[in-house]
């Protein structure tokens, strides 16, 4: 099966009528960029430190692309943009990199990926409860 594109998950969890079956749809799909994201959406401990709502970007690909998945490679990156991630680093420099992140994804991942940086998804029924149940070891 050829890996999904994070959006479309999301977008599947979405429209999955109940509980178990948002289940069952996170558990079809579990990888380990999905975990990370999740965590860093659902995760109370962890805190963006990146100014709220959306800084100004442009995407120069294909947005017609069926099944965009740049974000798998870079949610291991997301540390740089939490607290505790990566002190060296400056604000602007921080913020710069983050900008230049969704630029290189496609729209919708950069609009998912502003949504969990604002911990805010939207994504009908995916809550913290249903994260913790799925994956008990991910959030406190």
């Amino acid at each position: 099966m050829a890996t999904e594109s994070l959006p479309f998950i999301f977008g599947e969890v979405a429209k999955a009528k109940t509980k178990d079956l948002k289940k069952a749809t996170l558990i079809k799909y579990d990888n380990s960029a999905l975990r990370e994201l999740l965590r860093y959406a659902f995760d109370p401990n962890l805190k963006f430190l990146l100014p709220p709502g959306t800084p100004p970007h442009r995407y120069a690909g294909d947005t017609k692309e069926p099944n965009p998945t740049y974000l798998y490679g870079l949610v291991r990156k997301l540390y740089l943009f939490v607290e505790g991630g990566n002190t060296a680093l400056k604000q602007a420099r921080r913020e710069y990199l983050f900008i230049e992140m969704l630029e290189s994804i496609h729209p919708s991942e950069a609009e998912l990926l502003l949504q969990v940086k604002d911990k805010k998804v939207k994504c009908r029924g995916l809550t913290y409860n249903l994260v913790k149940n799925t994956f008990p070891d991910l959030l406190p």
